[in-house]
Formats: C-alpha cells, structure tokens, sequence
C-alpha cells in the first residue's frame, strides 16, 4: 500500500505512520528523519538545510523531489511522512510517482488545533532537546501549513484520496480510525 499522511506538525504523522507501516510492512519514509540525520552526520545536503531547519522554514522544492525519488525508487509501498508540503510539491510528487508506476492509494489527514499542534511540540521539545522545536520555529511552522499545505489538502480532498481523522484523540483510537478508513480504501482496489 502507498500512503501519504499530512497534517501540521504536532499532529501525530511521525507516531501513526510508523504504526501504519509496523501494521503493514511498509517502510516509513519521514522527510524530516532524512533531512536531520544529513544534518548530524554533516553531509552536503545536511550543511545545506541546517540554516534552513533552524528556521523552521521549508526546503525547496527540487532538493525535495530528487530526495523523496530517491528513497521512493525502490520501494514497492511505503508511508510517506512531511512530504509534500506545497502545491508544486503535491504535482511533482505525483508525476513522479505516476512515472515510476506507483501511485498513492490514500491520503490519511491527521486533523489537530493549532493549541494541540503547540503543546504537543513544546513536549517534543523538551523530551527530545529538539533545536528545531523553538517557540518561533512552531509558530513559524504552524503559519506555513496554514498557508501552504492546507491548499494541498484541498487537492487531495479534490481528487477523492483524502480521509480526514481526529487527530485530537489519543494515539490508539486515531489509529483504529486509521485502520478502518484504510480496509475500506484496500476493498476498493
């Protein structure tokens, strides 16, 4: 199965993909792990994005696509997680995998407040001493999605893939309503 899970950050997409694809031995392919694992490890990519993720802002465009093309070449499913984030991104995103012959089977929304969205990545902060996590980089973060994913999340809702959750409730229940919306979406294909 190939999934993409949007949502703003502090949603749940990291904690619900990776039980997407414990639950159906997929990989999870997390932008944000590949991103910050090239900035530990000190890479070129990694002195590259390092200024741009302590701002919290977004990565461009072309450094994404030929990111997720390659970690996506090879797979036959996966869990997409912080990526796309933009409209441009959503395109490329699915000419490419048109291309490659694997197209998305569904769009899971994890839908939270803002307030939730802050709390919880305010508690991220502190458990995980995450540089990323400041107070103006979630703001930051938060006014991007707003402005830039959300029209993305139209598009999917547009072309049928889209299934909103809660993603307000406790973990175990977004991820039974995850489970259900994704049987429906495996009996349809």
């Amino acid at each position: 199965m190939r999934i993409l899970i949007l949502g703003p950050q502090g949603s749940g997409k990291g904690t619900q993909a990776k039980s997407i694809a414990a639950l159906h031995d997929t990989p999870h392919v997390a932008t944000g792990d590949i991103l910050r694992t090239a900035v530990s490890e000190g890479t070129a990519l990694g002195r590259r994005v390092h200024p741009i993720l302590e701002r919290g802002d977004l990565v461009p465009d072309e450094l994404m696509v030929d990111l997720i093309r390659e970690r996506l070449l090879d797979e036959d499913g996966f869990v997409l997680d912080g990526f796309p984030r933009t409209v441009p991104q959503a395109e490329a995103l699915d000419a490419m995998l048109d291309e490659i012959g694997k197209p998305l089977d569904a769009v899971i929304l994890l839908m939270v407040s803002d307030e939730v969205a802050t709390a919880r990545l305010r508690a991220r902060a502190l458990a995980e001493g995450r540089a990323d996590d400041s107070p103006e980089a979630i703001r930051n973060r938060l006014r991007l999605y707003h402005e830039l994913t959300e029209p993305v999340v139209e598009r999917y809702r547009a072309d049928g893939t889209l299934v909103a959750v809660d993603g307000d409730r406790a973990i175990p229940e977004v991820s039974a309503t995850i489970e259900e919306a994704l049987a429906q979406v495996g009996a349809r294909s």
